[in-house]
């Protein structure tokens, strides 16, 4: 029998499709990067990965009393998304202001700071991410984690999933804005599910989910 739910736990984990790794160095330098171990297509995977691992940094900063920041950056990124997918012609590819933070190519001594995010699809669909992090300063380094990872896919992306990360950020404000706050635990998955999806929403037919 144990062996049985241990299989079923397996199962149930979904495939390990990739991770996520996000280091800071002194001297504000930082490194972003995505190691795929399982997917035929990682260029349409790292949409729904980036739009879980942006929940989830919502999601902390709302657990750290950092809700102001949380509000900061959603604010910002409305007009990220607006800027690129600005014009009929490809998507717009600007250069995020970082602040103090410059992007590394190699790592120059050991990391100060990591995120790292483990990604998972079920077999009968959806997505998990676990997400591990070292405390300290969560109002600066998060966001800026999330800022730099939005950058390497700026930079690389090809344009039709960029332009499909981007609509998925703007709806993902949407669903928070109408259905569920991001600091709520079950925004961590439906809010991702949603902004991958048609759905829409009338705001004057908006009502919380229960």
């Amino acid at each position: 029998m144990f062996k049985r739910l241990l299989h079923r736990f397996r199962q149930d984990r979904g495939l390990h499709k990739a991770t996520v790794r996000v280091d800071f160095f002194p001297e504000n330098q930082v490194i972003p990067q995505i190691l795929w171990l399982s997917s035929n297509s990682p260029e349409a995977d790292t949409v729904p990965l980036i739009l879980l691992v942006y929940a989830r940094v919502l999601y902390e900063l709302a657990e750290l009393n950092e809700g102001r920041v949380a509000r900061e950056l959603i604010r910002f990124l409305d007009q990220v998304c607006a800027r690129v997918l600005d014009g009929d012609g490809p998507p717009q590819r600007p250069r995020l202001p970082l602040g103090h933070l410059k992007l590394a190519a190699e790592a120059p001594q050991p990391a100060v700071k990591s995120y790292r995010a483990e990604f998972y699809e079920f077999a009968a669909g959806g997505f998990r991410l676990d997400f591990e992090a070292s405390l300290g300063k969560e109002g600066f380094y998060l966001p800026g984690a999330f800022l730099v990872l939005l950058q390497s896919c700026l930079d690389t992306l090809a344009d039709d999933p960029l332009r499909r990360l981007t609509r998925g950020l703007g709806r993902l404000h949407l669903y928070y804005r109408y259905r569920r706050d991001f600091w709520e635990g079950g925004a961590l998955t439906s809010g991702p599910i949603f902004a991958l999806g048609t759905e829409e929403i009338r705001p004057e037919a908006a009502t919380p989910e229960v």
